[in-house]
């Protein structure tokens, strides 16, 4: 076999050196324009996500917003249904719930025949404030009690409900011991009166008579109130505060 012959190249050496030059050129400009291409698209794509990143924080900013406007009026509200129940409060404690008329009147129906009282006091002592005792805080429910101590120092305090404890004592005289224990059962069941107790009961002689002396202790019930349908009993309850306040 014979051998080809050897291709005979009869371009100029520097012509070939331009031409492979120019063709790495080419691939570089290529390679460089699809870099550029990528970080352009990588940039738009951040772009893009940043205002997502954006636009979802202001949304979530303004539902804060409103969330805690929302949470202000409810705050508000409290505040203010507080401050009515307070006010409701102190002005029940001013009015007389159980008009001195009525709880005579209970007393007198409660008495059996033969029964009749000799002496007869009320003494009204103002109730002493009960403190409750106080749970452990959290280091965060600490610090919100903080602020609003803060914020409430230059506030005047609100006035304070009126409670008054009245005290009733009674002396009477019984034919028998047996009326003594009838009244002291029907004074145990009204719904004006708590803790109704016997201090003592004696003999008691008048004239030719062997009569039984007794005496009562009792409160009046603190959650006892008379509703008069006629209205007469809240409009002499008011004319008694003016008189009181003149």
């Amino acid at each position: 076999m014979t051998r080809p012959a050897s291709t005979l190249n009869f371009l100029p050496d520097d012509y070939l050196e331009r031409k492979a030059q120019r063709r790495a050129n080419v691939i570089c400009g290529v390679l460089f324009v699809a870099v550029m291409a990528g970080v352009g698209a990588a940039f738009s794509l951040s772009e893009q996500a940043t205002r997502r990143v954006e636009q979802e924080y202001a949304r979530v900013e303004a539902q804060y917003v409103n969330e805690a406007r929302r949470l202000e009026q409810v705050r508000q509200m409290q505040e203010k249904q507080k401050r009515m129940a307070h006010q409701a409060e102190l002005t029940a404690s001013l009015l007389e719930r159980v008009p001195r008329s009525y709880l005579l009147a209970e007393i007198t129906n409660s008495m059996p025949a033969g029964v009749s009282l000799l002496e007869f006091s009320l003494d009204s002592k103002p109730r002493a404030a009960s403190t409750p005792a106080e749970t452990p805080k959290t280091a965060y429910e600490l610090k919100k009690a903080a602020k609003q101590g803060a914020a409430k120092a230059d506030a005047p305090p609100p006035p304070a409900v009126r409670q008054v404890d009245v005290q009733i004592k009674m002396t009477g005289v019984a034919q028998t011991d047996v009326q003594v224990a009838q009244f002291l059962n029907r004074l145990s069941r009204s719904r004006l009166l708590k803790d109704v107790n016997l201090v003592y009961t004696d003999e008691m002689k008048q004239q030719d008579d062997r009569l039984r002396k007794f005496q009562m202790e009792m409160m009046l019930n603190p959650a006892a109130e008379v509703v008069d349908p006629s209205g007469q009993g809240a409009r002499t309850a008011a004319v008694e505060l003016t008189e009181t306040r003149r």
